[in-house]
């Protein structure tokens, strides 16, 4: 019973990480030509955040560095490759943490959004961490349906228009 509760203050109570997103790795669905590689890196290069950009046409993906200290909003990531036209096939950033010990459920904000681990361990973050993004827009299909049971909501937030997103390890 006592474990119950506070697992349960864990969950509600959402923790602050001061710390800061470097790059993000994104695997896109129907690249095929040239064309459609500078489509998408056109595309991300409008993101705020974003300050550079190394597209890989063979591994069909993008690498992407964030500008130090600018707030990263990951579906902006997401709505610029949809905007090219395309879908993410995974979704995968570096995220630098501060001795931070996390477990299934855990919940922590990260400037206006909220971050929900899915995790089947405790862990301690330190350093460079590359964090999975779940979801529809985040995943394929195919790679989606193991985690649909998993995904369900346990972080409360402030800010109801504020980012929300599943993560794993």
């Amino acid at each position: 019973m006592k474990n119950t509760i506070l697992h349960l203050l864990f969950v509600f109570c959402l923790n602050t990480v001061s710390a800061q997103f470097q790059s993000a790795e994104l695997g896109i669905s129907g690249l095929t030509c040239s064309a459609c590689s500078k489509s998408v890196e056109m595309s991300l290069r409008k993101v705020s955040f974003v300050e550079n950009i190394t597209m890989n046409l063979e591994r069909t993906e993008a690498k992407v560095i964030f500008k130090t200290g600018n707030p990263v909003e990951i579906e902006k990531l997401a709505r610029a490759v949809m905007d090219a036209g395309f879908s993410l096939s995974y979704l995968n950033a570096d995220f630098i943490f501060e001795n931070l010990s996390v477990s299934n459920d855990f919940c922590f904000a990260y400037e206006k959004s909220t971050y929900q681990f899915l995790l089947s361990e405790n862990k301690t973050l330190s350093g460079k961490t590359t964090l999975q993004f779940i979801g529809d827009k985040y995943l394929s299909k195919k790679d989606l349906g193991p985690w649909k049971g998993k995904m369900t909501t346990l972080c409360k937030s402030k800010d109801k228009k504020a980012g929300f997103y599943f993560i794993t390890l």
